[in-house]
């Protein structure tokens, strides 16, 4: 029963028709799927050069929490001590 499972599980999960490549069957310009491959290819350099800066800041103690609290401080609204806000 078990195999009679894995076996069908097997056939669904596999491709009916098995293909060259993506571009021996896209028409040129037809296909656009084959560029994602190149704009990942581009992209993972630069990713991964963020998560690594990103690992080194968070230890380095600039947590969301911190860059939160500073962007806040900052940038609120600075009381003028000077001046009265009584009405009468």
């Amino acid at each position: 029963m078990r195999t009679g499972l894995l076996a069908m599980l097997a056939m669904l999960l596999t491709p009916s028709v098995a293909r060259a490549c993506a571009t021996c069957i896209a028409s040129p310009f037809g296909d656009r799927t084959y560029n994602w491959g190149y704009l990942v290819l581009l992209a993972l350099p630069f990713v991964l050069i963020a998560v690594v800066v990103g690992i080194f800041a968070y230890h380095a103690g600039y947590g969301p929490r911190t860059v939160a609290r500073r962007l806040a401080t900052r940038f609120a609204a600075k009381v003028d001590t000077e001046v009265l806000k009584e009405t009468t």
